[in-house]
């Protein structure tokens, strides 16, 4: 389980329902009370004689090693008082606690000894042999590093892992906008797993719009509606002229069930942000301005309404209005790096650069993980010709994000313009490592050894 979610996603990864077991063998479906208590639930199923045995869990009989739940469902308390077990039946991996930094089984219960240990101790238990584990690619993506790329495409290529799994890796594709990429979403708006279709649905935003409408528009059709409703989202923002009247009238249709489906949701914000951006993508900008506006009647906090709102306003030529709806979210979200990062794009438009300085700092300092924000403020200080504190700005950005290429490029070039030949094939050769199939890097690499003799 991961932050507050709730288990359903976890179970949904589990060998258990992937072999057919649902939460009525284990659960009472009126009560949701267990059938049996301690390790008399699990043997409905599994031998006794092989698993409730200490040549299995290696502790002591009794012991809360030895129950079933405690390996293999361990117990995270949230919101203080409400204790939940852990739905993906997992077998532990402390080695992945090394290696991804994810958390695990054994040293939740011996906390005074480290993931190394851990894992040296289960080695010595079941052995060294491990089959890989979709997390370490899952994590790369996350990470964007660009080879991790191949692995995401493997993982949704592999059958015999869970949909959600798949459908975790098609969404991270969306990150690498590459014919290797594109090709795996295309094949997975077909797969025969919702889960899988829904993010690749959501994927295919990386696609030019003619694209985009030729690779999604069949999925308004879906037998899913979650699918039909994600392919709407998506298609909302394709302009209509690439569309005939017909298939212009299944869309509309097809987003009014899409937000239908967010009016479920009414008493929350989000809902209604979501309900403005679809008429914003399609241009209605009466009715998105309506959405944001009762977003932030629903939640006067709700930060995504405002900026969304203001860049309604820069759209139709109002940065003025705009400006005065980021400051009015600034006086209850001060400390909110989009907000900032917002208004300083706006001040870059109006050429008012000192303000628009100290938001874009003031946004990359809130927000360290966005290396975006980081970026954005590092070119406009080279605009003003601060090239040294630029050059700071996106070294530190790229120790953070290692693997943000355009960190890494904007770097090689900057460096190269100012004359530190050296400091530009640091990165170039950074860069290269990174895509080694990549022409144009190795060219540019070439380039600025031969101008240093290297």
């Amino acid at each position: 389980i991961l932050d507050e979610v709730y288990v359903y996603g976890s179970f949904l990864q589990s060998k258990m329902y992937g072999a057919g077991v649902t939460c009525s063998d284990c659960h009472d479906p009126h009560s949701a009370r267990v059938y049996d208590r301690g390790n008399a639930l699990c043997a409905r199923c599994h031998l006794p004689s092989t698993y409730d045995v200490p040549a299995h869990h290696f502790h002591e009989p009794e012991s809360p090693g030895a129950r079933c739940v405690e390996c293999h469902m361990p117990e995270t308390n949230y919101m203080v008082i409400d204790p939940r077990r852990d739905h993906s039946l997992r077998v532990p991996r402390p080695e992945l606690s090394v290696s991804i930094g994810t958390p695990n089984a054994c040293n939740q219960c011996h906390t005074d000894r480290s993931p190394e240990w851990a894992s040296r101790a289960v080695t010595g238990w079941y052995g060294a042999d491990r089959e890989p584990h979709y997390g370490e690619a899952l994590q790369l993506g996350r990470l964007r590093v660009p080879a991790a790329e191949a692995a995401l495409a493997r993982l949704v290529g592999d059958n015999t892992l869970p949909g959600i799994v798949r459908a975790t890796a098609v969404g991270l594709l969306g990150n690498y906008a590459s014919g290797i990429s594109i090709g795996v979403i295309r094949s997975a708006l077909i797969d025969s797993d919702p889960l899988v279709r829904f993010a690749a649905a959501r994927s295919t935003e990386i696609m030019e719009p003619n694209d985009r409408y030729t690779a999604a528009y069949a999925l308004l059709r879906d037998p899913v509606r979650l699918v039909r409703d994600e392919a709407a989202r998506v298609l909302a923002s394709v302009p209509s002229s690439l569309m005939p009247q017909r298939q212009r009238n299944v869309l509309d249709s097809a987003i009014s069930s899409y937000i239908d489906a967010q009016l479920t949701n009414a008493d929350r914000p989000e809902a209604h942000v979501n309900i403005g951006l679809v008429h914003f993508a399609r241009e209605r900008f009466d009715q998105a301005e309506q959405a944001f506006a009762q977003a932030i009647g629903v939640d006067s906090s709700f930060v995504p309404a405002y900026v969304n709102l203001a860049e309604l306003r820069r759209v139709q030529g109002r940065d003025t209005d705009g400006e005065a709806i980021l400051n009015s979210a600034l006086v209850f979200a001060p400390d909110i790096g989009t907000i900032h990062h917002a208004l300083g794009l706006l001040y870059v438009r109006q050429r008012r650069m000192p303000e628009a300085l100290d938001a874009l700092r003031r946004a990359a300092e809130l927000a360290p993980d966005d290396a975006r924000f980081a970026y954005v403020y590092g070119v406009a200080l080279h605009s003003e010709g601060r090239v040294d504190e630029a050059v700071a700005v996106l070294d530190e950005a790229s120790t953070k994000h290692p693997y943000d290429l355009e960190l890494l490029g904007t770097l090689v070039a900057i460096n190269r313009d100012r004359g530190n030949f050296a400091a530009a094939i640091r990165h170039a050769e950074r860069l290269s490592n990174l895509v080694p199939g990549n022409r144009n890097v190795r060219i540019l690499l070439d380039q600025l050894r031969t101008q240093t003799g290297r």
